[in-house]
């Protein structure tokens, strides 16, 4: 477990995690501001008939929407700067043993290891 951690830990490994972070979380912000204004833009106007209205009002709605989960996904990506910060990034927050390399890369804000992911999804992780 040691040289799995070592190797996760190593400055390149890390520059480049936290490169890919920093790219997510620029990506994120972007789309939130794109879907904030967007919302902003589509107000109802008197002209318009009740399709073009509830129309208008579903669109608001979806980018509203868009906007939560952008918003969680930039919680997770500050929890994975913290915990870089920390020296526990690359660990699994249940059982605290090391999230594989190439999970990490594919979801640098990975908090879990793919067995307690797993428990996660099914609602059965005890945290």
């Amino acid at each position: 477990m040691t040289n799995k951690v070592e190797e996760l830990h190593s400055s390149v490994a890390l520059a480049g995690l936290r490169a890919s972070l920093d790219i997510k979380r620029r990506e994120m912000l972007d789309l939130y501001e794109h879907d904030v204004e967007a919302g902003k833009q589509s107000t109802d106007d008197p002209a318009d008939d009740f399709a073009d209205r509830a129309n208008n009002s579903f669109n608001r709605e979806l980018m509203f929407s868009l906007s939560g989960i952008e918003r969680q996904m930039l919680i997770y990506i500050e929890d994975a700067y913290q915990r870089l910060d920390e020296g526990s990034y690359g660990l699994c927050a249940h059982c605290n043993e090391p999230i594989g390399l190439p999970r990490l890369k594919a979801l640098p804000w990975a908090r879990y290891c793919i067995s307690c992911q797993e428990l996660e999804e099914k609602g059965i992780l005890n945290d």
